[in-house]
């Protein structure tokens, strides 16, 4: 897949041939969006051309309600891997800036979709570009002039509710882990480097991996987790902790911090990603650093038996 970075206008040549577009942000790559993608996948192949994903680098509610504290699914990394595995061939990054987010539908059309060289046009039934009102689905067809064939997808849903990033996001921080699994269709990640910790961890003999991540990622409710934690290529059983090391430590700053099972190895600065499965319980401040070895080594054998009772989905 070779991922595209954009700023409007659009210039031409992007790609030598008529492609099928499909329209979305994407954030979290969930199975409302793996559908979409399906769809446009089907097309592309229908038609014999490349599909092409376009999203933005930052979500539009950053640049108009200036909401600056816009936490994401997925970094813009992981949606790449998300895409990729997914059999798209091109992903578009289109620079939302001010100035872009107050162009009109039409231009959206003239000066983005068509410079991309659309074919077709896959994108859900709530997709806009541009002022609600007349930047929809619905008014999409009088912005073509039947310059590109348009598929609107329907509403998506579970249990009788639309499947959405907002509604995954909210599961990530209240802590529930399986309905956020149950929407996006893979456990949800985090990823980062092993960054130096306080090394309390080492200290109880319950070492940790201190998670540093980049980007505006959502994050678990405080708590201990059961995860999955990837070093190189291998996946480890592991707890997290999410949380402000309240029996230690004064400061007001969330750590992450993995303790992985059945591993020793020194991996400061080394990439890893932490898979979470379930919430186990909240964060308590102990008496002593006693009380704190006692509770994690009851963390590690609750959670060592929570994955003997669960084979991986």
């Amino acid at each position: 897949m070779q991922v595209i970075h954009l700023t409007y206008p659009v210039e031409n040549k992007i790609t030598d041939g008529k492609v099928v577009l499909a329209l979305g942000f994407f954030d979290g790559v969930h199975l409302g969006h793996q559908h979409l993608i399906s769809v446009a996948k089907k097309e592309a192949e229908k038609k014999g051309l490349p599909l092409m994903v376009l999203t933005f680098d930052k979500h539009p509610s950053e640049v108009y309600a200036k909401n600056h504290d816009f936490i994401y699914i997925d970094s813009l990394d992981e949606k790449v891997q998300k895409m990729s595995k997914l059999g798209v061939d091109y992903l578009a990054v289109l620079k939302f800036t001010d100035s872009f987010s107050k162009i009109s539908g039409d231009d959206f059309v003239d000066n983005v979709i068509i410079k991309l060289h659309a074919a077709t046009v896959v994108a859900g039934f709530d997709y806009t570009y541009g002022q609600k009102d007349q930047a929809n689905m619905d008014h999409l067809p009088e912005f073509a002039k039947e310059r590109f064939n348009i598929i609107k997808v329907p509403k998506q849903t579970f249990e009788g509710k639309k499947i959405g990033s907002t509604e995954i996001r909210k599961a990530i921080t209240e802590g529930k882990m399986n309905l956020a699994y149950d929407l996006l269709g893979t456990h949800y990640v985090m990823s980062g480097i092993v960054g130096h910790g306080k090394r309390n961890g080492h200290k109880l003999g319950f070492p940790t991996a201190n998670l540093e991540w980049e980007g505006k990622k959502a994050i678990p409710k405080i708590g201990v987790y059961a995860t999955k934690t990837k070093v190189g290529d291998k996946w480890y059983e592991s707890m997290t902790s999410v949380g402000y090391n309240i029996t230690i430590n004064t400061e007001r700053k969330i750590y992450i911090e993995s303790n992985i099972f059945d591993f020793d190895k020194n991996i400061y600065g080394q990439p890893i990603e932490i898979k979470w499965y379930k919430y186990t319980r909240g964060e308590i401040k102990f008496d002593s650093l006693d009380a704190l070895k006692d509770q994690l080594e009851k963390d590690r054998i609750k959670i060592k038996e929570y994955f003997k009772q669960h084979v991986e989905k």
